[in-house]
């Protein structure tokens, strides 16, 4: 995988998560055995799990999330993406709001050659 390769892959992840297709994003992005870190939440381990955290956003108040990728390596058949993430939130009783953060995930090759993210881990800039 080349650096533009993760550069794509996030890209259209960043672009399935606007258009709320979780699961479809869930199946090209992340590995079988992936485990996700989200900001404030318990570690999701595995894609059915995934899949369920991602479908649960809206419920969740996400409107809109953005990602800036800001650093890209590959060795191998290791890489990562390191970035920020601005997101709006709309509660059910409140305001929407802003949260700023920060990302990183690392892909691993698949035997055939696919790349899929196995680990991710995002949180907020915000101290609360």
């Amino acid at each position: 995988m080349s650096e533009a390769s993760i550069r794509q892959l996030s890209s259209e992840r960043a672009s399935r998560i606007h258009r709320l297709e979780f699961d479809e994003m869930a199946t090209v992005f992340y590995a079988h055995d992936a485990t996700l870190m989200p900001s404030g939440g318990e570690t999701v381990r595995g894609i059915d799990a995934i899949r369920e955290f991602w479908r649960a956003t809206p419920k969740d108040g996400l409107v809109a999330l953005t990602l800036e990728l800001l650093d890209v390596e590959v060795s191998g058949d290791i890489g990562y993406e390191v970035g920020h993430f601005n997101r709006t939130l709309r509660p059910d009783h409140g305001a929407p709001f802003q949260e700023h953060g920060k990302y990183l995930v690392v892909y691993r090759a698949g035997a055939e050659g696919d790349w899929k993210a196995v680990a991710e881990m995002f949180n907020s800039d915000s101290r609360g």
